[in-house]
């Protein structure tokens, strides 16, 4: 019996290392925003506590306004960084997003391969059996041949 090869094999192969390459983007994406996310959730917590402080300060009897100018200040830039880490974390998504697009193309374009491949090794097994059968035909009209 001859061996079934598939002619497209080393294209399959091709797409396979692709789309296990965009799926490791993928997975490098995520974490990125994981990690995004905890930069953000820390950055509201800081945030809530340094308002609380200077909440805690204002209702002190002592107070010195530099210091709360300064703290005001600094609640200010927090707030502005999280704005900032927003805009980093829907730019993350985005590309999320469009990394799954990639990561669903490559994954449709290996099962396109697939199917084929299993196709032409359906075909390939009927071949075999007709030839099989046409074989063991031959060889008994053979012998019906010799007996007469």
């Amino acid at each position: 019996m001859r061996r079934f090869t598939f002619r497209l094999q080393s294209i399959l192969n091709i797409r396979e290392k692709k789309l296990e390459d965009e799926r490791l983007k993928l997975a490098e994406i995520i974490s990125k925003l994981e990690t995004q996310k905890d930069i953000l959730l820390e950055m509201n917590e800081k945030k809530e506590n340094l308002e609380k402080e200077l909440s805690d300060l204002l209702n002190n009897q002592v107070l010195d306004i530099q210091f709360t100018v300064n703290y005001k200040g600094y609640i200010k830039q927090l707030s502005d960084d999280i704005k900032t880490q927003f805009e980093v974390i829907k730019r993350t998504q985005s590309e999320l997003s469009e990394q799954q697009k990639k990561v669903s193309e490559a994954y449709r374009e290996v099962k396109i391969l697939e199917k084929l491949k299993e196709k032409q090794y359906k075909d390939f097994l009927f071949e075999y059996e007709q030839s099989q059968i046409k074989e063991i035909d031959d060889i008994t009209s053979s012998r019906q041949k010799k007996v007469i």
